[in-house]
């Protein structure tokens, strides 16, 4: 049987009390001060990080922003380029028209006194014709016959 005495029971509870109020000073408080100091250690991580991040996005917007300024001067310079290389193709085309111009007004110039060369020589050529024609008719017989002969003679080495 069981046999419960009130000293006992009494001894037993004393005995718990103390031992609950050594862990709370001995137990208790340490780890509370050391949990605390962990969620102090905690929250200045937590806060760190929060500002890291936030300094992250500022970092991402600026970086953006230079991206988008980069692309803007990128379509500047691409516009400024055509615009220089459309002025250089019409100022070349233009140097090109003028050169073909002066080389065709050359031609053309070259191509009349060569003309005017031709025509002097088949002038003197006929003056020549002319000339030996004139002297056969001087040195022979006069009259009309022997006239309409040596016309019929120049008419056929004119023609040749």
């Amino acid at each position: 049987m069981i046999n419960i005495q009130f000293w006992s029971i009494l001894w037993t509870v004393v005995n718990l009390l103390i031992l609950v109020v050594a862990f709370k000073i001995f137990f208790f408080k340490p780890i509370g001060k050391i949990i605390a100091k962990r969620q102090e250690e905690a929250d200045e991580v937590y806060a760190k990080a929060t500002a890291k991040e936030n300094e992250a996005n500022e970092l991402a917007a600026q970086y953006e922003q230079k991206v988008a300024e980069a692309e803007t001067e990128k379509k500047q310079i691409i516009a400024e380029a055509r615009k220089s290389a459309d002025g250089q193709y019409q100022k070349i085309l233009e140097d090109a028209k003028t050169d073909a111009k002066s080389i065709h007004d050359a031609a053309v110039a070259e191509a009349n006194h060569e003309k005017s060369q031709i025509i002097a020589s088949a002038k003197k050529e006929i003056a020549d014709i002319v000339v030996d024609a004139t002297t056969k008719v001087v040195g022979s017989k006069t009259g009309a016959d022997i006239d309409s002969k040596l016309f019929d003679e120049f008419l056929g080495k004119a023609g040749e």
